[in-house]
């Protein structure tokens, strides 16, 4: 007689056998090029049957970037710098079926936003001025990209420079096809200025724009505004009696703002819970919810002697995604990233992720804590990565834990694997399936490869871009996933 939990067995063994079986990714290759520790892949642009490689220079505060022009078959035929010494890196959009480099200058005066359009055949074209703003008693003005168009139209922030004890105040602009300016509001926020300010333009599926941003007073403090309007109401994301520690948020199919992220503990700055909020159009609150962090989560990557010395909740974990699957459900992924010293070396570190899954109406599902041991001098190898191919949430990441072996990356991984890739996904009741992914890549013999674990074109809907990079750090290949 076959029992119920027999049959729950028999499902379970069936999932674990299919999903823990080696997985190959559908993946093209480029060409090698080189590459230089001190820059790192920006994005890569689907351009005119080409693929454009940006990377940009760490820590420089000038517009120091290299290009790379991948063919259709994912030659190099074109390669290229740009160094502009005055000038200060806005942001790399893809527009009006053109590429266009923003970037702003500054004199005793004003402060320009410029514009400039790649020609794949040379090199980006001479700079049109976009916009000027005069500066106030030596503070500058600053720029801020959306990220996308919408029905022939692109908008723009402009903070206006700081004034000490005096409101914030912005300008919201608006370009068409041609990079004609079509429409300009001023508004002045209830906020004071603050010296650093962390503001972020969003657009709906439907076109609607809004400011998102995080004011800092004895802990984040994060507000929304409609704009395109000259008298313009704050909203404030407010948890009951929780202090914010992190967001991200995304536009749903009925066009509703949906806010999503974590609260943190009263005894420490970490994260003790987790919340969803939904607003419609008019930021009108919708839904609302706040729950407390698991305790297999927080068992997962804290001792009880840890919970008792620092509070119920996990440290040093960031948001790195907050997307949708197939089927309208929402994933709320947080990895663990921290610095450790190990004999006079520092050591990129992460103990490993965890999701939390809420259904279409923002309700919790489960949350599953993924427990890794990834350890590495270079941080570009740590961390998750998604393919968009896939319909639902599949979050690969480089086996750093391989590289411990002494007889090498075993064979199921692949060839040429520095590390080893796998990917982890979940079953309907939220239990995490590892999985091996089967890769060869193309190379010397001599040479390794790993995944930068970062997608390089994020709000495409087609295949996904990422960077492959050599164990010697001397070369990259462009990775295409369908």
């Amino acid at each position: 007689m076959i029992t119920r939990t027999k049959i729950s067995l028999l499902v379970l063994y069936c999932l674990m056998f299919s999903f823990g079986t080696s997985q190959k990714l559908n993946l093209s290759f480029s060409q090698h090029v080189p590459y230089s520790n001190d820059y790192k892949p920006l994005s890569c642009i689907s351009y005119k049957s080409n693929n454009i490689l940006f990377q940009k220079k760490i820590n420089s505060k000038y517009c120091d970037l290299k290009v790379n022009i991948f063919n259709s078959h994912l030659d190099n035929v074109n390669h290229f710098n740009v160094l502009l010494k005055d000038e200060n890196f806005i942001g790399i959009r893809h527009i009006f079926g053109e590429i266009y480099l923003f970037t702003s200058s500054s004199n005793s005066l004003e402060t320009i936003l410029k514009c400039r359009v790649l020609d794949i055949t040379s090199k980006f074209l001479p700079p049109k001025i976009l916009f000027t703003e005069k500066n106030k008693s030596g503070h500058l003005s600053n720029y801020i990209l959306g990220e996308k168009t919408f029905e022939n139209k692109f908008h723009f922030l402009v903070e206006l420079p700081f004034q000490n004890g005096k409101r914030e105040d912005i300008r919201s602009i608006t370009v068409d096809n041609k990079l004609n300016i079509v429409n300009e509001v001023y508004n002045k926020l209830d906020l004071l200025f603050t010296s650093k300010r962390n503001n972020k333009i969003l657009l709906s599926n439907n076109g609607t724009v809004y400011l998102l941003k995080k004011f800092w007073k004895k802990g984040n403090h994060f507000y929304i505004y409609k704009l395109g309007q000259e008298i313009i109401s704050e909203v404030q994301i407010k948890l009951n009696n929780k202090k914010i520690a992190a967001l991200d948020y995304f536009f749903n199919s009925a066009d509703e703002l949906v806010i999503a992220g974590f609260y943190s503990s009263p005894v420490r700055f970490n994260y003790e819970g987790f919340f969803l909020h939904r607003y419609d159009e008019n930021l009108n609150l919708v839904h609302k919810n706040q729950y407390l962090l698991t305790e297999n989560i927080v068992k997962a990557f804290k001792s009880s002697k840890e919970v008792r010395e620092s509070g119920f909740g996990v440290d040093k974990f960031i948001i790195t995604d907050f997307s949708l699957d197939s089927t309208g459900n929402y994933y709320l992924l947080s990895e663990n990233i921290s610095k450790t010293t190990i004999k006079e070396e520092t050591y990129w570190v992460s103990s490993g992720f965890f999701v939390i899954k809420f259904n279409v109406n923002g309700n919790y599902i489960w949350g599953s804590p993924v427990p890794l041991n990834q350890q590495h001098k270079d941080l570009n190898l740590i961390g998750t990565f998604l393919v968009n191919s896939n319909h639902y949430k599949r979050y690969f990441y480089n086996d750093l834990q391989n590289l411990k072996l002494r007889k090498g990356i075993p064979a199921e991984y692949g060839i040429l694997n520095y590390c080893g890739t796998k990917h982890v996904e979940f079953t309907l009741a939220g239990l995490p399936l590892e999985n091996i992914n089967f890769i060869n890549f193309p190379g010397k013999d001599s040479e390794k490869y790993a995944f930068f674990p970062n997608q390089l074109n994020p709000s495409s809907n087609g295949p996904s871009y990422f960077a492959v990079l050599n164990e010697k750090s001397t070369n990259i290949m462009l990775a295409i996933a369908k």
